[in-house]
């Protein structure tokens, strides 16, 4: 079709025969859609927005054609011309399409208001004249659309807005050299805030006409019948969007200000300031107040403006004045709306109004000197001169006039103000006769201009702080008050700026005006000097500061960590940005003191990320300094946090007075020189990363040398004696290695051979029964939904059952109390064949409870030369230690007193040392011969050495792992999330957080603090943990720097709660985890309530193993910082709430039945990264979502998402553009034929590498669309043809492929050349297959293969012993012919290691 299709519907809507108002009213829906449409494209630049835009494009070209084709006809002639066909169709046909073309107005207008809703993404670029001359045509027809609604005083307002931003930026624009301007933008910055400046006004008008346009419909499908509330509701957002684009508005006014001052550097002319005092100054014009009075505010406006675009970059000055210009507006404002006692706060007004614009000009002198090539001194003292004298004769008569109101505080006030200015005008004459006569210099001019500064500054404050002494109590309430004692706050951190800026002109801070014989010249009246010397104005602020600290309450800054954190620095940096970039109303009143500290704290982190130990060592100052910039920076957080969620004027002091404190240590900071070069100091950013292949299990658990002896031992005490059931016991104290020898043990091949079945539990101090029969049952058979539903007694009964007639090895590691064998003896049969139990326990005492007749094995301690041994192989990794070091090594390891484990924390301190016989001999040293000979103490003072040589980015993250429970894996995924919660992870532009949180628990690995448990089907960590000591440590510590509390239930006063007064609570308390104390799978739902009451700063809240019962709580909404949040409970959905959470970054629902919905608000939670339900979950979205803009592009790992095989899983998954793991169901819906078999496409998730699918529904017959950067793949329930796993094997990066619960169906599979090439990790679960046939070189990089309940398959193809990079075949569960063609291989190869766990007795 040649005509576009917005020109086809413009056509067809304006030649309708069907006439009415209807119809003229739809035309105009058309044209301001149109001009809607053309406005979003010159916005929405980003590629997300032009999809959006193009498929809204191709629904307007299909309406156009439908009606076209069916209505219009074309001029033969000229393609372009076109009329409509009255003879093909008849009046009701037409009415059909009209109605459609209605639909497609209204769809269109709500797709646009979606991708607006994200401001962010607009950009607007004036490059030429036409693109003014665009937004200009807009806001005159927008104006003129919005006239012509009628809808009463709210929309005439809006109109007389639209009109004057207009004809602002009308004259503004029309000096503006397009060339000159771009050449300017090469160099600057200044462009793009101009840009950024129209860019903010086009989206609020837009977004105004959008929602002109929704109240337009809506009035037509009420054919006007609205209530006046629903008026009002309906008319709100226009009002608030009116209300973005007032002048006067301080947020506007202030980016209004920098659009100036970039128009200025640029060369626009002048002449646009007066043009912007015009465009402001009608908004306070009050007729009542008087005319001289609305031409001192006109004059007041130029002077700020002016004074404006001669400030200096690194002013902090201006804001505080700017605010102050904006609260005189508001006053002035307020006044109008007053009908009677105007007069008194009349006064007041001119009496500050007066100051501020003595003020004004003395800074304006400031800057003028500053910029002295274009002004010279003398010159600027003439002008002042006379500009001084106009500007007292207007203030004095004014204050003559309205000497002062009625109350007495105010006629104080204005006899002085009008003495001080008078004397100012007195003192710059003064000046300037000095000047003259050469006996003063240009920096004492200076000087005394900021001394007259300072003065007027201080009397401010004065004033304020006796004014807020005199109002009564009931006064302190109200807004007026509240208002006073924020003022004060800007005053005395304008008088700090100012004293700061002094010090830089002059090291003496008594600066004393120069003495002038005609100071008296031209006084009337008694004459008092009010001008003070800056030193008495010091002491009379610092009083001031005194008096408001014993006003405010004290804030729990006792329970401040005292570990100096410099992830923690960086993580303030980025939440300070995140808040200024979201700009909440609430921190209004400190935006300009949260810049300022933003900036101190970046240059602070800076230099932190510089220091090294050696800087530390050598400059006691440099750890002095750390500790206070962490101190306030933990405080800054709390009182900043606090003002977000409920601000009150004693934080705002708070924030002043740490402010104050904090530029103190910057500047303290800028002074000290590191005597480090930065190629020495670690940074965190650049940490040593260790493969995660590189360090396995055996290594790390590699506590003891080869003692051959005891082990051999325990291995015939498992293999041979006695037939009946035996128990064996190893104990010892801990940290001698008793763990470590049962797992050698348990897998040794003898004793693989020997036993039928193994298992493995560890049961610690707290243990649970069912935990101990399901982590049994998971080595012996391996865990289903089944199974894990099973209640205690059935578990036993499985258990029992499996074990019958096997000899079965259970090793019940770290026994505390003989209580839990007597609960498990019953569940393992006694067969007289020769099963074993292996218990390791510190307490001998226990293993002769368990076995009264038994010898409990004491595992020794090391000799001398084993210890020295064991260090050596640590350190060096099989290499020889130099001869240089082996006499203080040797030293070394005889301090050890033969533990292993502290054999093993020393080697992993001097692994990362200088390998140097002075750097270990200072180690040596530093274990104190007279330390007692008891080796648990020595362990623990070996351990304390090993964090005190931590990097100190990795200090907090180690304590950190003392919060889980004892003896208990750790899953990575969940401790790494939680550092990230803490603010723990320096950001890089190198690397996501999670990648350095993995390079930082990789070096606690490497520095064998920290034990890998599990590791992931790629060879990464999955799970780990902290031995008892090391935990026992990282409590002590915590206890020591503060850094977190351990409770429990039988701590007073919490043993008392809920059921005494006692209500838990935490000012200043920042996470809390729940661990049960009995119950592990929680079935009664706790009280949380008093959470969302007492914890409201809480940035971690784990419920994961706490019931909190049917409902999510509504008020964890209140819980606004929130990172991390993690529920558990028998809820369905979750509440509307939850989407308060913008901070949230991983959210966890461990739902107890079926299927959980999530709200369509969601969307909207921008920061979120971790999105997980354990069952599964919904996410739908309704038409209007898919148009719009709403997308997670955060979102990195998301399960278990519920997604139907149709066009809506395609659209869902589009909007989780940068998603790299899913975990995911796909169904068919059971009423749908659309899509019949067809795999979505998720070709779009560019950025996935792992995949988990579980599938419901008819067959498959379409090939899979899969990302091509997928390096993990599950798939279960499909039931596909092998025929169909090419598409798979095609993949180019593929390494793990899991297939399970009959994925494919057929019992051959065979294999075919070019696929799998990547592949290193294969797992088949429970699929029919009964013939492999499969060569090496189908599988050439395959590591690891894992068979279970493959009940079917006859035999690993025999030329898998060919494929020279596997290491590890798993047979679990599978028939006796697949277990020996496993140990064929092994016997083959020599190197493959087998896992076998058999389902039959042997």
């Amino acid at each position: 079709m040649g005509i576009p299709g917005w020109d086809v519907i413009d056509f067809f809507l304006h030649k309708l025969p069907i006439g009415g108002a209807f119809v003229r009213e739809s035309i105009s829906d058309w044209k301001l859609l149109r001009l809607i449409w053309e406005a979003t494209h010159k916005l929405m630049r980003d590629e997300h927005a032009e999809r959006v835009l193009l498929n809204m494009g191709f629904k307007i070209e299909a309406a156009a054609q439908e009606i076209d084709r069916e209505l219009i006809l074309t001029d033969n002639n000229d393609n372009n011309k076109m009329k409509l066909s009255h003879s093909l169709v008849d009046d009701e046909i037409l009415q059909d399409y009209y109605k459609k073309a209605c639909n497609v107005i209204e769809e269109i207008g709500e797709a646009v208001e979606h991708l607006l809703v994200l401001s962010g993404r607009s950009s607007c670029q004036l490059q030429s004249p036409s693109d003014v001359s665009f937004w200009l045509k807009f806001l005159a027809t927008l104006a003129g659309i919005v006239a012509s609604m009628r809808w009463g005083e709210p929309v005439d307002a809006l109109v007389a807005e639209l009109r004057l931003i207009r004809n602002y930026m009308e004259d503004v624009f029309r000096d503006l050299d397009f060339p000159a301007a771009a050449a300017a933008g090469a160099s600057g910055d200044d462009v793009n805030i101009i840009n950024d400046f129209v860019t903010r006004v086009a989206s609020v008008v837009v977004r105004i006409a959008i929602h002109a346009f929704k109240y337009q419909i809506y009035c037509r499908k009420t054919n006007d019948r609205i209530k006046e509330e629903e008026r009002i509701k309906l008319m709100k957002p226009l009002v608030d969007l009116q209300h973005e684009i007032d002048p006067t508005n301080p947020r506007f006014m202030e980016f209004h200000l920098h659009f100036l001052v970039s128009l200025h550097k640029i060369g626009v002319k002048p002449d646009f300031c007066f043009r912007y005092c015009n465009y402001v100054a009608p908004r306070v014009r009050v007729g009542d107040l008087g005319g001289n009075y609305y031409l001192v505010i006109h004059e007041l406006l130029k002077l700020l403006v002016f004074t404006k675009l001669e400030e200096k970059e690194d002013d902090q000055t201006m804001p505080i004045f700017f605010a102050e210009f904006h609260t005189v507006l508001m006053e002035t404002g307020s006044l109008k709306l007053r009908r009677q006692n105007v007069e008194p706060r009349l006064s007041e007004l001119r009496i500050n109004v007066g100051l501020l614009q003595t003020e004004l000009f003395l800074k304006g002198m400031l800057h003028r000197n500053i910029q002295g090539i274009t002004f010279q001194i003398k010159d600027l003292l003439n002008r002042a001169k006379d500009d001084v004298y106009w500007m007292t004769k207007e203030l004095i008569k004014c204050l003559e006039k309205h000497p002062h109101g009625k109350a007495e505080y105010e006629a104080e006030y204005g006899n002085k103000t009008a003495a001080l200015i008078q004397q100012m005008d007195h003192k710059v004459a003064s000046l300037h006769q000095l000047f003259e006569a050469k006996k003063i210099t240009e920096p004492t001019v200076r000087n005394s201009i900021l001394l007259l500064l300072l003065n007027i500054v201080a009397f401010k404050a004065e004033a304020l702080f006796k004014k807020l002494s005199l109002e009564n109590s009931r006064a302190a309430n109200s807004m007026a008050y509240r208002k006073d004692q924020i003022a004060l706050l800007a005053r005395l951190n304008l008088f700090t700026l100012l004293c700061n800026q002094l010090k830089k002109e002059t090291q003496d801070m008594d600066v004393i005006f120069p003495q002038t014989e005609t100071f008296d010249a031209g006084m009337t009246g008694p004459i008092i000097n009010m001008i003070t010397p800056s030193s008495q104005l010091l002491d009379k602020q610092n009083h001031i500061r005194t008096e408001l600290r014993e006003l405010s309450p004290q804030f729990p800054f006792s329970d401040i960590p005292k570990t100096c954190m410099p992830g923690f620095m960086d993580f303030l940096v980025r939440n300070l940005k995140e808040l200024l970039k979201y700009d909440p109303a609430s921190i209004e009143q400190v935006r300009n003191y949260i810049k300022e500290i933003h900036v101190h704290f970046d240059s602070l982190g800076s230099f932190l990320m510089k220091v090294s130990e050696s800087d530390i060592d050598g400059n006691p100052e440099v750890k002095v300094l750390g500790v206070r910039a962490a101190n306030i920076a933990y405080k800054i957080e709390y009182v900043i946090d606090s003002i977000e969620s409920d601000a009150q004027w004693q934080h705002i002091f708070l924030v002043y007075d740490l402010l104050e404190e904090l530029r103190i240590v910057n500047k303290q900071a800028s002074s000290i020189q590191l005597t480090t070069s930065d190629a020495r100091v670690l940074s965190s950013k650049h940490i040593i990363q260790v493969p995660p292949n590189m360090i396995s299990r055996a290594a790390i658990n590699e506590m003891v040398v080869d003692l051959i002896d005891e082990e051999q031992y325990v291995i015939d005490q498992l293999i041979k004696g006695s037939l009946r059931r035996g128990i064996v016991s190893i104990i010892g104290m801990p940290g001698i290695g008793k763990t470590t020898l049962a797992w050698k043990v348990f897998n040794h091949p003898y004793v693989m051979d020997h036993f039928h079945c193994r298992a493995w539990c560890t049961v610690s101090q707290v243990y649970e029964k069912r935990e101990l029969l399901l982590e049994i049952l998971r080595g012996i058979l391996g865990l289903t939904d089944e199974i894990r539903l099973m209640t205690n007694e059935d578990l036993q009964l499985k258990l029992h059952q499996c074990l019958l007639r096997n000899r079965f090895l259970i090793v019940m590691d770290d026994v505390w109390d003989a209580g839990v064998w007597n609960e498990l003896r019953n569940s393992l049969p006694e067969d007289a064949n020769g099963t074993r139990i292996l218990i390791t326990s510190r307490l001998r005492d226990v293993a002769l409870q368990i076995e009264p007749d038994s010898d409990p094995h004491s595992l020794r301690l090391l000799s001398e030369d084993e210890s020295w041994n064991l260090l050596v192989g640590k350190v060096f990794h099989g290499e020889g230690c130099p001869e240089e070091l082996s006499l203080v090594g040797k030293e070394i390891a005889k301090k050890c007193k033969g533990l292993p484990l502290a054999v093993v924390a020393i080697s992993g301190l001097l692994q990362r040392i200088e390998k140097s016989s002075e750097s270990w001999g200072k180690i040596a040293k530093s274990l104190i011969a007279e330390v007692m000979e008891d080796p648990k103490a020595r362990c623990m003072e070996i351990l304390e050495l090993s964090y005190k040589h931590l990097p100190r980015y990795l200090k907090p993250c180690f304590l950190y792992l003392g919060v889980f429970l004892e003896d208990k894996d750790i899953p990575i995924s969940k401790l790494i999330r939680l550092w990230l919660a803490e603010g723990f992870i320096h950001d890089s532009e190198l690397k996501s957080l999670e990648c350095i949180a993995e390079g930082y628990l990789m070096e606690l690995i490497s520095r064998s603090l920290v034990e890998i448990s599990k590791k992931k089907s790629n060879g990464e960590v999955k799970t780990c943990r902290l031995h008892d000591l090391l935990r026992d440590f990282c409590h002590l510590k915590a206890k020591e720097e503060n850094f977190f509390k351990l409770i429990t239930r039988s701590d007073e006063p919490y043993a008392s709660f809920p059921s005494s007064d006692f209500v838990p609570s935490g000012l200043g308390t920042r996470s809390i985890i729940f661990f049960p104390s009995t119950d592990s799978e929680p079935r009664c739902p706790y009280d949380i309530s008093f959470i969302c009451r007492n914890f409201k700063l809480l940035r971690t809240l784990d419920f994961e193993m706490i019931n909190i019962g049917i409902t999510f709580p509504v008020k964890i909404g209140l819980l606004v910082h929130l990172r991390y949040l993690a529920v558990s409970g028998y809820m369905r959905s979750i509440p509307q709430s939850i989407a308060n959470l913008r901070k949230l970054e991983t959210f966890v629902v461990k739902g107890l039945r079926g299927q959980v919905v999530l709200p369509d608000n969601m969307w909207s939670m921008a920061r979120l990264r971790h999105l997980h339900v354990n069952m599964h979950v919904v996410f739908k979205l309704g038409d209007k979502e898919f148009g719009g803009c709403c997308e997670l592009g955060n979102l990195v790992s998301f399960s278990r998402l519920s997604l139907s095989c149709a066009e809506d899983t395609e659209n869902i998954v589009k909007r989780l553009p940068n998603l790299r793991k899913l975990k995911c169901i796909f169904f068919h819906p059971r009423d749908s034929s659309k899509n019949c078999g067809q795999f979505p496409k998720l070709d779009s998730l560019a950025h996935l590498v792992s995949l988990n699918v579980f599938y419901f529904g008819r067959a498959i017959t379409s090939e899979f669309v899969l990302p091509p950067n997928l390096r993990e793949l599950t798939l279960s329930n499909f039931h596909l043809p092998w025929s169909h796993i090419s598409t798979i094997g095609r993949l180019p990066n593929l390494e793990v492929l899991k297939l399970r619960l009959g994925a494919f169906e057929g019992l051959i599979w065979e294999m075919e050349e070019e696929q799998f090439k990547e592949l290193k990790f294969l797992k088949l679960d429970d699929l029919n297959i009964c013939r492999w046939n499969a060569t090496c070189d189908h599988l050439p990089k395959l590591e690891r293969l894992v068979l279970q309940n493959c009940k079917d398959l006859e035999e690993i193809p025999n030329d898998f012993a060919d494929i020279g990079t596997l290491e590890l075949i798993e047979v679990h569960w599978c028939r006796q012919s697949a277990e020996e063609s496993a140990k064929r291989i092994r016997e083959a190869t020599g190197d493959i290691k087998v896992l076998i766990s058999s389902s039959y007795s042997r």
